[in-house]
Parts: C-alpha cells; sequence; structure tokens
C-alpha cells in the first residue's frame, strides 16, 4: 500500500484542483470535500496496491482518518475540545471568587 503522506498530498492536490475548478463554492464545504476524497483514494489504494492483504472497509476507514488529519478536522475538534475545558475553568473560576 501506499504511504499515508502520498493520500494525503494525493487529496490536498485533487482538493486544490476543484477548488480553482469552482471558486464559488462554500468555504464550509471543504472539509468534507477533503475527508470523502481521502476515504476514497484509500479504499482504492487498499484495494489495488495491498495485493488482498488490506480489506476495502479497513482501507475506507484508514482514509477517512487521514483525510480528518488531512482537513485538518482532528485539529478543529480539539481545539474546540480545549477551549470548552478552558471556559469551564474559567466558569468555576468566576464563580470561586464571587463566593
Amino acid at each position: 500500500m501506499l504511504s499515508e503522506f502520498i493520500v494525503a498530498g494525493l487529496t490536498i492536490t485533487i482538493v486544490n484542483i476543484f477548488k480553482e475548478q469552482f471558486p464559488n463554492m462554500k468555504k464550509s464545504l471543504l472539509p468534507l470535500i477533503v475527508f470523502i476524497v481521502a476515504g476514497a483514494l484509500n479504499t482504492a489504494n487498499a484495494v489495488v496496491f495491498s495485493g488482498g492483504e488490506v480489506e476495502a472497509i479497513q482501507g475506507l476507514s484508514q482514509g477517512l482518518v487521514i483525510g480528518a488529519l488531512s482537513s485538518g478536522i482532528y485539529s478543529m475538534g480539539k481545539s474546540a475540545l480545549n477551549q470548552s475545558k478552558d471556559i469551564n475553568v474559567k466558569k468555576e473560576i468566576i464563580e470561586n471568587t464571587e463566593e
């Protein structure tokens, strides 16, 4: 199978070509497109290059993870969770100082 780095690079390249072809597309759709393209590419990668060692569903699963990492969904989610924790900590501090 091809490396995850190659799949991620191909994904970003394909999505950039897609962005150029459709300049009026909503920016909010880009992470979803990256997610789908990476899933499809890695599924094809598993079927074509693994020699039967990796099932298509496992390739899809790995591709979706690659897509999430490539599009920043993972880092956005992690950042949102950290902000949520920070807000809760700040609320606790404020509540404790008001008492």
